[in-house]
């Protein structure tokens, strides 16, 4: 079994990789509202657009997994569990 502090540390890396996916997603997403505007090439830019849709939908899934862990983390083993 891991130490608290090893249990909170991989819960915070499901928060750490949400925001990720969520800000490469949006980043992504803005680059593909600008190849909208600019005209090149739209069939690319709904690809491009899909794709950053999907890393949004993911980090937000992770972000509802990270609260949900927290929480039972917090519930079972205390408030102040596994801080340094």
């Amino acid at each position: 079994m891991s130490s608290l502090i090893q249990q909170r540390m991989a819960i915070e890396r499901i928060r750490t990789s949400a925001i990720a996916w969520t800000l490469f997603g949006g980043v992504g997403a803005l680059l593909a509202i600008a190849q909208l505007v600019v005209g090149t090439e739209p069939t690319r830019a709904f690809v491009y657009f899909g794709v950053a849709g999907g890393m949004i939908t993911v980090g937000l899934v992770k972000s509802g997994r990270y609260r949900r862990a927290i929480a039972a983390f917090t519930a079972e083993n205390g408030v102040e569990a596994g801080k340094r």
